[in-house]
């Protein structure tokens, strides 16, 4: 296997854009950038920090009773809100690593970190492994609101894939890790779940065979 092409740290390069409906209904161009960038990954934590506090602010005026504040707390995906991108950028910007930031709007939508190469348990050769992927929480359900946009972790999942079969070389597929509750964003994906691979937090093993990640890959 050819091995990647060394890029300079902090370099940034746009490599997919389109268009998003806003849940006003209007189109919202979109860029995926690739790299490895501090500023970008403290947008993710002072941005979306803002947007949590937002949405716990919203559901405090909504829903007085406490018990059903937590209620509704529960019924969202909140298992990343402690994550920190700049902590995370630091400890991630060797070239085994690469950065994808979703902006739309003027701000990060969508945050993907994934680790290469990583040996396939579904068949032979090399896939890459995400270590994290979010979605900012006003793209998130909550039942208070609608997502402002949806469908971003699949297309940055999607732009992932590409620029890996693309830039990185290998072949198509990506393992992970899931979060409980994201669980099942990753069975739609029909990701399969491996017995025997949980990691030391006992989160389940799931991966993307070769032919659903070209099927991924090709789609618009």
């Amino acid at each position: 296997m050819s091995k990647p092409s060394k890029k300079k740290k902090g370099s940034l390069q746009e490599i997919e854009q389109g268009e998003l409906t806003h849940v006003s209904k209007k189109k919202v161009p979109y860029k995926i950038v690739n790299g490895w960038d501090l500023k970008s990954s403290l947008e993710c934590d002072t941005l979306w920090k803002q947007g949590w506090l937002a949405l716990f602010k919203q559901i405090q005026q909504a829903e007085p009773d406490e018990t059903k504040q937590n209620d509704i707390l529960a019924s969202i995906s909140t298992e990343d809100i402690h994550w920190d991108w700049f902590k995370k950028a630091v400890d991630s910007g060797t070239d085994e690593f690469e950065w994808f930031h979703l902006y739309a709007d003027g701000k990060p939508q969508a945050a993907c970190l994934i680790y290469h190469p990583e040996a396939s348990a579904l068949e032979p050769g090399d896939i890459f492994y995400v270590e994290f992927v979010a979605v900012a929480p006003w793209n998130r359900t909550s039942g208070l609101r609608p997502r402002e946009f949806r469908g971003l972790g699949e297309i940055i999942l999607r732009a992932a894939q590409r620029f890996a079969v693309k830039e990185l070389k290998l072949r198509p597929g990506f393992c992970l890790h899931s979060l409980p509750k994201a669980e099942g964003f990753y069975m739609k994906l029909k990701m399969v779940k491996v017995d025997g691979k949980v990691d030391e937090q006992s989160l389940a093993y799931y991966e993307l065979p070769q032919a659903l990640a070209t099927k991924l890959m090709e789609a618009s």
